[in-house]
């Protein structure tokens, strides 16, 4: 009977210490390295009273041009590091429409942004557009911020998801694309889009 209950104790013990280290951890992974500083950022739909949308693309660069990539988890928040000062942001989540915004975080405090659904205006057309590493035959790149402007002048940007594609919408004719991603050369093309459909791009490493 009481090595039943030495047993029972070593492990009330064991679980004990296993949740103080597991409580150490989040401690660690929510306390930002000294001298940065700690966004909390909310994604909400529509608007900033809408449901808050998991799965959106955070990305960007903190004060000192440092980048950052976080994906919206199911409460539709992502914790981002950095130098304080000045941010840069982009949101994107497939049939949204991305949103590009400067932002000043001086301090470890909450914000928040919103994604509206894109809904294709008439005369519009959707690309799909897929950029690879190296060759149209490399690998998806995700990550790639895509910019530009349609047939009517109209200003889009974008950046590919996880299997490495974005979707553009704007009207019909010819477009400029600049293709941009940390460590690769930038690439700018024209690309007649007449009709929705589907299209490729590369990018090749930046050779240092």
């Amino acid at each position: 009977m009481n090595r039943v209950k030495i047993l029972m104790v070593l492990v009330a013990c064991i679980l004990t210490m296993s949740a103080i280290s597991i409580a150490q951890e989040d401690l660690q992974r929510i306390t930002p390295p000294q001298g940065q500083v700690t966004l909390t950022i909310f994604v909400h739909e529509g608007n900033l009273s809408g449901l808050q949308l998991p799965g959106v693309q955070v990305a960007g660069k903190d004060a000192s041009g440092t980048s950052f990539n976080r994906l919206t988890t199911s409460n539709g928040s992502a914790i981002i590091y950095g130098q304080p000062g000045a941010w840069q942001f982009t949101f994107s989540k497939e049939g949204y429409k991305p949103v590009s915004l400067n932002y000043n975080v001086t301090k470890t405090h909450e914000a928040a942004a919103y994604l509206q659904k894109i809904t294709q205006s008439q005369g519009q057309v959707a690309l799909t557009i897929f950029v690879h590493e190296g060759n149209l035959s490399g690998s998806q790149l995700p990550d790639v911020q895509i910019t530009g402007t349609d047939a009517a002048e109209n200003s889009f940007v974008g950046i590919t998801d996880s299997n490495g594609s974005a979707v553009i919408n704007g009207q019909p004719g010819a477009w400029q694309f600049t293709f941009s991603k940390e460590g690769y050369k930038p690439v700018s093309l024209n690309y007649n889009v007449t009709k929705t459909h589907e299209a490729a791009a590369y990018l090749q490493r930046t050779v240092v």
